[in-house]
């Protein structure tokens, strides 16, 4: 068998092995949801939120937005100081790389629950199309529109490390570019559908978040600029 027709074969077996975990992710998400549905939990778990005061559902949905905000934020920062090699000295490639994806994963975890949980608030009545659908629901449906669609992009994003031999080099890295957009789209959905927005802490969050994204874009950049002129 030649090189070329190796080659072909694990692209094609890559492939299958991201289609699987893909439709698996799919499958458990599609459970989840039918579950909610179906099964007359979310009552009785709206009703034991209550209990605890009228705003718990709502407090739980805005800590965990925060919470998966700054683990997607530091997900992109990791991305660009991996991209720059700052700690190729420090860490193993592979073990700095699983680490981007785990901190990817669990911001992204972090969002899908930020998200269901607007089910069991009690104050703003939201359906599962509601969260599903971008731009559709009770609540500033413009600016929560803009964390769904967010969501969804890191998403796919995220899987795309199963899929990096499939796209190839270039297609691949264009993905990733695609995670700056999103993680400033992020940004605006959290500063401007946040009822705790106005709080100066939230603001230095956000601020310092930007300021250290940019700081590392600049320094990757400059990195990219030296290496080419050398």
């Amino acid at each position: 068998m030649s090189s070329q027709t190796q080659s072909q074969s694990g692209s094609l077996a890559s492939l299958a092995l991201a289609a699987a975990k893909a439709a698996l992710l799919v499958g458990l998400a599609l459970l989840v949801l039918v579950t909610l549905t179906l099964v007359p939990v979310a009552p009785w778990l709206k009703e034991t939120l209550a209990s605890f005061g009228a705003k718990t559902a709502w407090y739980l949905t805005r800590s965990m937005g925060i919470i998966a905000y700054l683990l997607m934020s530091a997900s992109v920062m990791w991305g660009l100081v991996l991209s720059s090699k700052i700690v190729k000295e420090v860490a193993p490639p592979p073990a700095a790389l699983a680490v981007h994806n785990a901190i990817s994963w669990a911001g992204i975890g972090l969002g899908v629950l930020h998200a269901l949980a607007l089910l069991f608030d009690t104050y703003y009545t939201y359906t599962l199309f509601d969260v599903l659908m971008p731009f559709v629901g009770p609540y500033r449906p413009g600016w929560v529109g803009l964390g769904t669609v967010s969501l969804y992009a890191m998403t796919v994003v995220s899987m795309s490390f199963a899929w990096r031999k499939w796209l190839g080099q270039t297609g691949w890295r264009l993905l990733h570019y695609t995670s700056f957009f999103f993680y400033a789209v992020v940004t605006v959905h959290g500063l401007m559908a946040g009822t705790d927005s106005a709080s100066p802490a939230i603001r230095l969050l956000y601020v310092a978040s930007v300021l250290g994204t940019l700081f590392l874009l600049n320094y990757r950049l400059l990195a990219a600029k030296k290496a080419r002129g050398r």
